[in-house]
């Protein structure tokens, strides 16, 4: 009987490591969990300013470097996630190894997070006073309709 619970409590766990706790850091209010999605907006958003060729390969450079980051990152995330399910599985669950487990998963998960923001202050740099402008108003936008499908959708309304 105690098998079955602690084999309860370790599936809950895993559920909560590959369901819930991706998707809690996956849309933080920047809205950057897909990184195909990202970089799709962040392209569009880029080509309305009008680039010149040069900020445009800067640019190409920098979301290239960063995609190779992402990967880095999240497969160290799933690599950790692989590694959590074993400790999940003890009887007893040794509560402090997966304490540990669960905060370096979560640092990798900040860490993506910064990546991204980085790459955004690194696009900033190229841009001009005017294009940064432009560029930021159109990221609020974007932001503030994404926030408010969110809050909807946590409320239960579908858009």
């Amino acid at each position: 009987m105690k098998r079955v619970y602690t084999l309860s409590i370790a599936l809950a766990l895993l559920a909560l490591v590959g369901g819930l706790a991706p998707s809690a850091f996956a849309r933080p209010e920047h809205g950057f969990g897909d990184f195909a999605h990202f970089e799709e907006h962040t392209n569009r958003a880029l080509h309305q300013l009008g680039l010149s060729d040069s900020q445009q390969s800067t640019v190409q450079t920098l979301l290239r470097t960063h995609a190779k980051e992402v990967i880095r990152l999240k497969g160290e995330i799933a690599t950790m996630r692989v590694d959590l399910r074993p400790l999940l599985q003890t009887d007893p669950v040794d509560m402090n190894r997966v304490k540990q487990a669960f905060q370096a998963i979560a640092a990798k998960e900040v860490d993506l997070h910064l990546a991204h923001l980085t790459v955004m202050q690194d696009i900033r740099q190229v841009l001009t006073a005017e294009q940064q402008k432009k560029f930021r108003a159109m990221m609020e936008h974007h932001h503030g309709r994404e926030e408010g499908e969110h809050h909807d959708h946590e409320e239960g309304e579908h858009r």
